[in-house]
């Protein structure tokens, strides 16, 4: 009965971490590939102004697509914006999420794509739902809002300043 409880508790703890897992509060040191340059990038590149946007998606993902295409929609309003959008998916779904969804963020100035060939995103930021949209404020590192699941375009560009 003891280790038929302990199983339970364990279980439970498992199951409902994500639920109580926090988005960390300033950006974690990271390294990923990538998509469209050789190299890696880590967190020590990232820009020292303006808004920072981590956008852990799935190119397969409804939710995904449709915050992709409206950030694509949008991107004009969001130069003071770098956007990194962090999958796990080899470049080919990569190709596909932007031919049919997102042209505009191809080749755009403040946008990177970026593969994790492991789980180190899920490990540092304990996303619970794709997409998964982390915004920092650039200079201080420090987290402005966490976006989980939600597809509403209108809210990044509320949590980054700028009016629809």
């Amino acid at each position: 009965m003891k280790l038929l409880c302990s199983l339970f508790f364990a279980c439970a703890f498992f199951l409902f971490q994500p639920l109580f897992a926090q988005a960390p509060k300033t950006i974690p040191a990271f390294t990923f590939d990538e998509v469209y340059q050789s190299g890696k990038f880590n967190s020590d590149k990232l820009p020292k102004t303006g808004y920072i946007v981590l956008d852990f998606y799935d190119p397969g993902c409804g939710h995904c697509q449709k915050m992709g295409a409206g950030i694509a929609q949008n991107l004009q309003k969001l130069k003071n914006v770098s956007f990194y959008f962090i999958s796990m998916n080899d470049k080919p779904y990569v190709d596909g999420f932007i031919n049919m969804h997102a042209k505009a963020l191809k080749g755009a100035a403040n946008v990177k794509f970026l593969f994790d060939s492991g789980t180190q995103f899920i490990e540092k930021f304990s996303p619970s739902n794709y997409p998964s949209l982390y915004v920092y404020d650039a200079k201080t590192r420090t987290l402005v809002q966490h976006l989980d699941g939600e597809d509403d375009v209108k809210k990044l560009l509320k949590a980054v300043g700028v009016s629809n």
